[in-house]
């Protein structure tokens, strides 16, 4: 799905100096027998998204990969892959193509679930086995498959770099979303490339280990992949429930391994809390940044490395919306109890509209986004994209603006904003004076909108 550098799709070769075997390696047999346990099941998708970023509905044509993973059809791919399609289509690995349905996803860890519309299909179904991906280690022989920049059906060697790679928790997936904060990743030299995403990382038991996700700009054989253990867990809840519900406190935290000297904790010894959400149960409960949580629910918790964050995050996470959370706080030398209320997680990013006579794109502003956007509260609609030489475009309209009023009318939220449109659409309007937050400021654009101009967009 990215735009990265093309990496060498070579089978990478253990070198030995004069007589000095350096390492022993995978003999041939191995890797045949790997890659057939696992290439009956790789799916090559093509689905179509929606893109609003441009000001207008825009559908496009894009690749990846998936791996089926349940006899009935169901394909685990990445939420990037599929999260917003509007219509996919698979090929299977005997090349028959079928359509697919999402069935729901989390952006937080980039997966996406999909199922197979096999009615009409002539083969049959091969389901690949998961593995188990707390036993990986560095140096670990792996292969890589799905379809690199379409190159459908390949299949890609190296090694395991490292099984727990951090990436702070504010990279984001191309549908704009954060991901990353509950997981680890599984760095690998084997080739992976636009088109690889979703696809299997496999070990030389011919098991799924992993899921293909992200590649690196300018750089050669560095590719990451989400641990399987997190697929399988993810993968069952959007199969019970359609989607993956956490729990949120508001905390963000960084490692205590620079810091322990200046508090005087001893190693691996609490969590530090760097930063706390406005509105969060954080907030509300009066936690600040310095404080250093030394149990959570009578259990001491520590986080001296970035590889444990995402651990400590998950601990919150998992626990049902509403949950009472029992802290135990280091503050300035003094111990204190408090008691938090855990809330839902909630979108992360919210539904997303076509204001096509207006040229301009909105969607709904959730708690996330008021947040990463420093929005005082989450009324009236982010502008997603403005069109080209469109009202918007011409009227002074920018993307990230919130439109807080139209015509002075209150917009609470976009299914007051989208009747309210349509409304003045349907009867004509030909102007429209949008009151919008920007950068802490408020200002007037003013929309001449050029009815004739909106039906030949018809």
């Amino acid at each position: 799905m990215r735009r990265w550098l093309l990496a060498p799709l070579a089978l990478l070769l253990v070198m030995g100096a004069g007589h000095t075997t350096l390492a022993q390696p995978v003999d041939q047999q191995s890797i045949y027998q790997a890659r057939d346990r696992v290439l009956p099941a790789l799916v090559h998708i093509q689905p179509v998204i929606k893109n609003y970023f441009t000001g207008e509905l825009e559908k496009q044509a894009v690749v990846g990969s998936g791996v089926i993973f349940h006899a009935d059809g169901y394909v685990v791919t990445n939420y990037h892959v599929a999260g917003k399609a509007a219509r996919i289509i698979c090929t299977l690995n005997d090349k028959e193509q079928v359509p697919a349905e999402y069935i729901g996803g989390d952006p937080m860890t980039d997966l996406a679930v999909i199922k197979l519309d096999l009615q009409e299909y002539p083969g049959e179904i091969h389901a690949a086995q998961f593995g188990d991906s707390d036993s990986l280690k560095s140096g670990q022989y792996v292969l890589a498959m799905g379809s690199p920049l379409s190159l459908s059906r390949t299949v890609s060697a190296g090694v395991i770099s490292t099984p727990d790679r951090y990436f702070s928790a504010d990279v984001r997936l191309p549908t704009g979303e954060p991901t990353g904060r509950y997981n680890l990743w599984i760095q690998t030299d084997a080739a992976i490339n636009p088109g690889n995403s979703g696809g299997p990382l496999v070990d030389m038991n011919g098991e799924v280990i992993g899921i293909n996700s992200r590649a690196t700009f300018f750089a050669n054989n560095l590719g990451f992949a989400i641990p399987v253990n997190i697929v399988k867990e993810v993968s069952r809840r959007i199969l019970a429930d359609g989607e993956v519900t956490r729990s949120y406190l508001g905390l963000h935290c960084q490692a205590m391994q620079e810091l322990e000297d200046y508090f005087g904790t001893a190693p691996n010894t609490g969590v530090l809390i760097s930063s706390v959400d406005p509105g969060s149960p954080a907030e509300e409960t009066y936690l600040r940044g310095g404080d250093i949580i030394l149990q959570m629910n009578g259990e001491a918790v520590s986080a001296r490395f970035v590889e444990e964050l995402p651990g400590f995050y998950s601990r919150i996470a998992e626990l049902k919306p509403g949950s009472e959370v029992q802290l135990q706080v280091l503050r300035n030398e003094e111990t204190y109890e408090f008691e938090l209320t855990t809330r839902e997680l909630g979108e992360l990013q919210g539904e997303d509209f076509e204001a096509r006579e207006w040229g301009f794109t909105v969607k709904a502003i959730t708690r996330q986004m008021q947040i990463d956007n420093q929005l005082d509260d989450s009324t009236g609609v982010f502008v997603v994209g403005v069109k080209s030489a469109g009202p918007a475009d011409e009227g002074g309209l920018i993307r990230s603006d919130v439109v807080k009023t139209v015509n002075g009318e209150k917009i609470a939220d976009l299914s007051q904003f989208r009747t309210l449109y349509e409304t003045m659409v349907a009867e004509g309007a030909e102007r429209a004076l949008l009151t919008v937050s920007r950068g802490g400021s408020t200002r007037y654009v003013l929309l001449k909108i050029d009815q004739e101009a909106g039906e030949d967009n018809e």
